[in-house]
């Protein structure tokens, strides 16, 4: 679980399907180490819903 919402920046709905509650939703991330990228929305606990979109 995370402890710092402010790393997961935006989410975008209809990238590649990898099942799930969403299975087509990626989160757009920064790493402790400042590098950014994608995830599957399904590797974060919490819900990502209030996620502003990408």
């Amino acid at each position: 679980m995370y402890s710092d919402p402010s790393w997961f920046v935006c989410k975008s709905d209809g990238g590649r399907n990898h099942g799930g509650a969403h299975p087509t939703r990626w989160v757009h991330t920064q790493a402790d180490n400042g590098a950014r990228g994608w995830m599957s929305g399904n590797d974060i606990a919490p819900e990502t819903n209030p996620l502003p979109s990408c």
